[in-house]
């Protein structure tokens, strides 16, 4: 007997049992064989190395998962850490806004609008930073990563919402400052 292998590659790892069955079909096809008959070939199918590539991944995004939430932790706390710094520094201008008329909803507002934005800010740069990672990796592995449109759209409401969640506390702190003791502060 004369042994013949051929390799066979599926386009992605969502195809490869349908490309197993149809190199199954192909070699009875060419081999001559009937309904009826048994296979005179074997296919191999690399099904440990699909599993090894599955946990690899799998492992990836776990770390990645972890380092993502330590990331937003920090970030989050650095938010909130240039709100009250912002606050303090700003202390006299709150003053200044309730002494006219501005009420506790306004300078609230204000604040949150401010922690949103750079809560936002920072989402943008981490997409990017992130985006051009994946892509680093991509050519180092030679595989194409993927960045889908609504992961970037709970990438940025999750943005958000860090920032508003970390922002109301020195924004409340602002709001509920008394405009005779903001005016006296220096």
């Amino acid at each position: 007997y004369k042994t013949i292998t051929a390799v066979v590659r599926a386009k992605n790892t969502a195809l490869l049992d349908e490309t197993y069955e149809e190199a199954i079909s192909i070699m009875r096809k060419v081999r001559g064989l009937k309904y009826d008959e048994e296979d005179n070939f074997t296919v191999n199918k690399q099904d440990g190395l699909q599993e090894q590539y599955n946990k690899t991944v799998g492992i990836i995004q776990i770390a990645g998962l972890i380092i993502t939430g330590l990331s937003l932790f920090v970030g989050a706390i650095g938010i909130m850490n240039i709100m009250f710094v912002s606050v303090t520094e700003r202390t006299r201008e709150i003053g200044i806004r309730k002494a006219i008329g501005a009420t506790r909803r306004d300078i609230l507002i204000q604040f949150l609008i401010e922690s949103l934005i750079l809560s936002l800010i920072g989402g943008i740069i981490g997409m990017m930073l992130g985006t051009l990672f994946a892509y680093a990796i991509g050519v180092f592995l030679k595989i194409e990563p993927t960045v889908s449109i609504s992961t970037v759209l709970i990438a940025f409401l999750f943005s958000s919402a860090v920032g508003i969640f970390f922002g109301i506390y020195p924004a409340n702190k602002a709001a509920k400052l008394d405009p005779i003791e903001a005016l006296r502060y220096e």
